[in-house]
């Protein structure tokens, strides 16, 4: 029950007076009957619009939903008929759930950390890359080192700049030749809590997405044969792969250059930000602007995509905001024209510009557009800048030791 309500609220983000086509458009790529129940499975488990609203309420009365969502227009057009209570004018659907908001102590705002999850020390770890320190070594070098690419001046630190955020503060980034993909560089930091990679989330993994960039022609412009016949070219390389993929007869391959960044990249976790101590029993971590801020962000509903750890729940919603199509490029299926991956908002108060082309500078601007676009509200001023005030409070610590330049091994081989 929990999952299906969880993922029910996606159908809710992009409501607005008017609701047709709600479902084909924003709801059925989860509610496909594999990652979230279909409509038919909905319609079948509930038969009428009061019995899934009652579903709802209990769910929001447990502290397990947020609450200030339009559930009854979701309910509208699954069921038909007027809207059911929530989804009237003036009405707030949280106005039932009083009794389930108390706080839990002094702070009045600590009833809202039950919407949040601290962030782990290490993200899960893949059965076939085991995380060792040989490896996150080796991976760091790499991350580091323009040889990758064609040209021997690009590297994956170029465009996730780990001393700037794990991104280079450009809409676009700059790869080969001055050429240009498209779209933002997403942050490094923290990436491997995230379900699939990239905007459009082609990649399933991290090793997959190491992969991408180096052979892209608009990046690094690089092949598996140039990156491979450079390394073996330097010795001391040939000796950090052996020592970090022992036992392999010919450990210098393509797929371990992507497991070595894949493994290093999993350390590159942000702890201690203000929110971070404020979740594990600081109150006095955050200040009332940003406690505020927090409020806001789950009243208006803004938890029900960013959840989890990173505040990302990894599904793709739809964002139409330019001619991009987004991940039906990757899947060809019309149903996923103009969704993109829940961006995470672990440290974005330094990763300006935003949005998939990092077109808006401002985060409070950011607020703003998201509110409207996806949630049908429009904020005043001091929402978004108590918005903004609290985003900025998820900005941690990058590890010193990952952003400090390592001394690269060899000359410049070729």
């Amino acid at each position: 029950m929990k999952r299906l309500l969880a993922a029910l609220t996606i159908s809710l983000l992009s409501a607005t007076a008017s609701f047709a086509g709600v479902w084909e458009t924003n709801c059925s790529g989860c509610h496909n009957g594999t990652v979230a129940p279909s409509k038919e499975q909905l319609l079948k488990k509930f038969h009428t619009k009061q019995e899934f609203m009652a579903a709802v309420r209990k769910m929001v009365q447990a502290g397990k939903m947020p609450p200030g969502l339009r559930y009854g227009m979701a309910a509208r057009e699954l069921f038909g008929g007027a809207p059911s209570f929530g989804a009237k004018k003036g009405v707030k659907f949280h106005s039932f759930s009083s009794a389930t908001t108390k706080a839990s102590s002094a702070d009045p705002y600590a009833k809202y950390k039950k919407f949040f999850t601290p962030l782990p020390a290490l993200p899960p770890i893949p059965a076939d890359n085991a995380l060792t320190p040989a490896k996150v070594k080796l991976g760091k070098m790499l991350y580091y080192d323009p040889r990758l690419s064609r040209s021997k001046l690009i590297s994956c630190n170029t465009c996730h700049n780990l001393a700037i955020g794990g991104d280079d503060n450009l809409p676009t980034s700059r790869g080969d030749h001055w050429r240009t993909g498209g779209r933002n560089a997403p942050t490094t930091l923290n990436s491997g809590f995230l379900r699939v990679q990239f905007w459009d989330g082609r990649a399933p993994t991290l090793e997959a997405q190491a992969k991408g960039p180096i052979q892209a022609h608009v990046e690094m412009n690089s092949t598996p044969e140039i990156v491979v016949r450079r390394l073996k070219a330097i010795p001391e390389y040939v000796k950090l792969f052996k020592e970090a993929f022992p036992g392999e007869k010919d450990p210098v391959t393509f797929d371990n250059v992507a497991k070595a960044i894949a493994a290093f990249e999993r350390t590159l976790n942000t702890p201690n930000s203000p929110f971070q101590r404020y979740l594990l029993g600081d109150e006095n971590a955050l200040t009332k602007e940003q406690k505020e801020g927090m409020a806001l962000f789950v009243k208006f509903g803004c938890t029900a995509c960013h959840n989890g750890p990173v505040l990302s729940d990894g599904q793709f919603h739809k964002f139409k905001w330019n001619n991009d199509l987004g991940r039906y490029r990757v899947t060809k299926n019309p149903a996923d024209k103009y969704k993109f991956r829940t961006a995470q908002l672990l440290n974005v108060g330094v990763t300006a510009p935003y949005f998939h082309d990092g077109s808006v500078n401002s985060l409070e601007e950011a607020v703003k557009i998201m509110a409207q676009k996806e949630l049908g509200k429009k904020l005043t001023d001091e929402q978004a800048e108590k918005i903004a005030a609290f985003l900025r409070s998820l900005t941690g610590e990058v590890p010193l030791e990952a952003r400090t330049v390592p001394q690269l091994p060899g000359n410049n081989p070729e």
